[in-house]
């Protein structure tokens, strides 16, 4: 380590044009203000909305092969980076990425702390888990293991950012013919067993919540941390040697170099547009009600949401129409339309269905600022 210097975070936000477009971090590149071989890790929102579409495998493709090209690491180090791409660019969302980098720099003075960042991958999924509290247990360890990274203890961790996986048919169809016992699981539960295990793993090594039932997980959502938000989904082929949860844990360090901090809020339902103001008054941005003034707006760097569905249909008391197929995708659209009024942007990170993540009904969100 250089004498006196300590590692740095930052982080560089860029709007794609097309699902895989790399054409602004080569304009970061040549303007010698990214280096690609100090890139850590890299989250999105990408254009795909319909059934079966390929935009978050394109461009997590698009970036490796950008990062392989331009900088001087072997494809084995690029394909460990986390890559936390959400799709539904719809409504006024627009397609963005964020870059993530670590280098040295100067340590912080101001006793504050500055954003450090971790990443970590689970073990190999295995099927024979999804019914017990294995998995679980694998995203608390890779939470550990990402805070281990970032340089700070566990429950420092301020927001962890990431991609779960659950097994198809044929996984566990496998399995079964290997011997494993594992009851039949509809696809909403097993959607919710692995969203929830990640929910529940952030709780677990962040939060020193004690590992509940295995029976809890996906059921009981007065359980969940606020620091999450992490997307559960059949495996992609998306760097790694194979089925992984892949994560990216957020913390501020004090004496940290750098100039970004991260704060996160729970947000009670998804009428809650003021935990957008909770958490970037966590990182440190003093901001009032109401839109963000033009000083406060270029101060913002990171936008990240995840939200769940209204228990029973109900929003405050009055009936949502769940009934419709498109209600995930108007709900998503509305969230980005409430919180890109508040930031005056339009580039945020939403996700949807969160499991233990926030509050049955609501959801969790995190900033990351610049404070000079």
């Amino acid at each position: 380590m250089t004498e006196g210097l300590l590692p740095a975070v930052e982080a560089f936000r860029v709007a794609l044009d097309s699902t895989t477009d790399t054409a602004g971090l080569r304009r970061l590149v040549n303007d010698g203000l990214l280096r690609p071989d100090d890139v850590i890790a890299v989250t999105g929102k990408t254009e795909g909305w319909q059934v079966g579409e390929t935009s978050r495998l394109d461009a997590d493709q698009a970036i490796r092969r950008f990062l392989l090209d331009s900088g001087s690491r072997p494809a084995s180090v690029i394909d460990q980076i986390p890559m936390v791409f959400t799709t539904g660019g719809i409504g006024i969302l627009t397609p963005h990425v964020v870059v993530y980098t670590r280098a040295m720099a100067a340590p912080s003075t101001d006793g504050l702390g500055r954003l450090a960042i971790g990443v970590a991958r689970s073990e190999l999924v295995r099927p024979e888990w999804m019914a017990t509290t294995r998995l679980l247990e694998a995203n608390a360890d890779a939470v550990r293991a990402a805070a281990k990274d970032a340089g700070i203890e566990p429950g420092a961790v301020e927001y962890v950012v990431g991609k779960a996986y659950y097994p198809t048919k044929a996984d566990f169809a496998a399995a079964r013919a290997a011997g494993h016992d594992i009851p039949e699981l509809d696809d909403r539960t097993l959607f919710r067993k692995a969203s929830g295990s990640a929910g529940l793993g952030v709780a677990v090594a962040a939060d020193g919540m004690p590992i509940p039932a295995a029976d809890d997980i996906g059921r009981r959502f007065e359980l969940y941390s606020a620091k999450v938000a992490v997307s559960a989904n059949e495996w992609e082929p998306v760097g790694g040697e194979g089925p992984q949860t892949q994560l990216v844990a957020m913390g501020n360090k004090v004496g940290a170099g750098g100039r970004l901090r991260v704060g996160h809020s729970a947000m009670m339902d998804t009428l809650d547009v003021d935990a957008l103001t909770r958490a970037l008054r966590r990182a440190g941005l003093d901001v009032g009600p109401g839109p963000l003034s033009p000083e406060h707006r270029k101060r913002v760097v990171a936008v990240y949401v995840k939200f769940a569905f209204p228990p029973e249909g109900r929003l405050r008391g009055r009936r949502q129409i769940i009934e419709n197929p498109e209600y995930g995708s108007q709900v998503k659209a509305a969230l980005g339309g409430m919180f890109a009024s508040v930031l005056q942007d339009n580039l945020v990170w939403i996700s949807a269905s969160a499991t233990h993540q926030g509050p049955a009904g609501g959801g969790t969100v995190a900033a990351v600022i610049d404070v000079g």
